[in-house]
């Protein structure tokens, strides 16, 4: 028989796995089936442990994240704003009135320009007569650089919250304190609005009449100091029709009686208060506080020259003025070896109006002229060339020629008393100087906001 006719045709059994030696073919089945389990079990437990890793990198991102921004909150609204800028006689001045002081001066300064550009271009002023009009006529000059360089408006600002603060003291230690109507009367005279002379005026017959307009007075600044590093563009570029809203006016009426009147100014106040609180972020209260401390300031002005009487002195002066002291020099040397004063006036002098005249100011109440030149006119002997004497304008060369007092007309007496207060105040500022501080903090708080017109 051969192999083949020994075969069948059924299927032979597979061997079962060939194993060392005495191992059990059932027992190794097993141990194959606990190892794939433990290794599924071992790639879940690492998968979930990757999975938690992701999880808790990203909860320690997201909380990270949100640190910051806390972090950011506090210095933003607790810390930075807290920070001190100046200190006064052991108050503090901080970076949140800082920068609300700045918004507002910003606001009130480009209104102010606005205003005087559509003025100028009424009248048929070119836009570069207008520009050269700005840059040389103080104080809108002084305005111009304010708005064009941050560093100069924060530090004329600065100045300025210091000498409010002072003024607040002195008002304190002489027990002055001010009324809300107190307040409301330097609103009025911002927007140049007088109830009692409306009251008084007779109604009117048909024909329209003159309504207030509002003459933005804020408070004057001290002369800043320049800024380190002052950038003033030579020619600014501006809008020839600005598109800022321009100083309200009061619509004239036909008819208009105290009563109209008065509810024309309070929607005229109204309205433009709102354009303040939109353009700068300021409260009611903080505007009404930036009138309290004009208030103060008139009330402690009124206490410092109540001994002023209707009397004052008159000169009859004249000046030559130049830019620098060098220059003054040469012209006290001129005019000592016989030159003429009104012909150098008229040929030197940077005062172009006196200059045309030969240098002549005429007879006018002392009190009218800046501290350094009025000191010097008081002080100066007849006929004598005085100077040089400084002053923010330049360097003058001053001949009193005659003085005298004279009866003072109301207008007269709101200088002599302005100019008296403005020495006091000089005086008193000198004495506070050793627990007066500026810190630096201010330079990297200057707002930039709201914009003017000169971008």
């Amino acid at each position: 028989m051969t192999k083949r006719s020994q075969t069948t045709g059924l299927p032979k059994e597979s061997p079962a796995p060939k194993g060392p030696p005495g191992t059990d073919p059932e027992a190794s089945g097993e141990r194959a089936r606990i190892r794939i389990q433990r290794e599924h079990e071992t790639r879940h437990e690492r998968d979930s442990r990757i999975q938690r890793w992701v999880i808790i990198g990203t909860g320690l991102a997201i909380a990270a994240v949100v640190l910051l921004l806390v972090v950011t909150f506090v210095m933003d609204q607790l810390v930075v704003p807290n920070q001190v800028v100046a200190t006064v006689d052991g108050q503090n001045i901080t970076v949140a009135q800082f920068q609300k002081r700045v918004r507002i001066e910003r606001f009130l300064r480009n209104e102010q320009i606005v205003n005087i550009i559509q003025t100028y271009l009424q009248f048929g002023y070119t836009e570069q007569q207008i520009l050269q009009q700005l840059q040389s006529a103080p104080p809108y000059s002084d305005w111009v650089q304010q708005l064009q360089v941050p560093d100069q408006m924060g530090l004329a600002v600065i100045d300025q919250m210091i000498e409010d603060q002072l003024i607040r003291n002195a008002a304190r230690e002489r027990g002055i304190t001010v009324s809300q109507a107190q307040i409301d009367d330097r609103i009025n005279e911002f927007f140049g609005y007088n109830p009692s002379e409306f009251e008084a005026a007779p109604e009117a017959t048909g024909e329209p009449s003159a309504t207030p307009t509002p003459t933005i007075t804020p408070t004057p600044y001290v002369s800043p100091t320049p800024s380190p590093t002052p950038t003033l563009t030579p020619t600014p570029e501006f809008t020839a029709t600005p598109s800022l809203t321009p100083l309200p006016s009061l619509a004239p009426s036909a008819t208009p009686n105290a009563t109209e009147r008065a509810n024309t100014f309070q929607t005229q106040r109204s309205d433009y208060f709102r354009q303040i609180r939109l353009a700068t972020g300021l409260s009611d209260g903080d505007i009404n506080e930036y009138f309290e401390v004009l208030a103060l300031r008139k009330a402690l002005e009124d206490s410092v020259t109540t001994d002023l009487t209707q009397q004052g002195m008159f000169a009859d002066v004249r000046h030559i003025l130049v830019a620098t002291e060098a220059e003054a020099q040469d012209i006290i040397a001129a005019l000592n070896a016989g030159e003429s004063f009104s012909a150098l006036a008229r040929a030197v002098s940077t005062d172009t109006g006196s200059g045309a005249r030969g240098g002549e100011l005429g007879w006018a109440p002392v009190t009218q002229y800046v501290t350094e030149f009025a000191d010097a006119v008081r002080a100066a002997e007849l006929g004598a060339i005085v100077g040089p004497v400084k002053s923010e304008f330049g360097y003058h060369i001053i001949q009193v020629r005659a003085r005298e007092d004279r009866e003072l007309d109301e207008s007269q007496l709101d200088n002599a008393k302005a100019s008296t207060f403005s020495g006091w105040l000089t005086d008193y500022k000198e004495t506070k100087q050793a627990v007066t501080q500026t810190f630096p903090t201010w330079t990297s708080h200057v707002p930039t906001d709201p914009a003017s017109i000169f971008g």
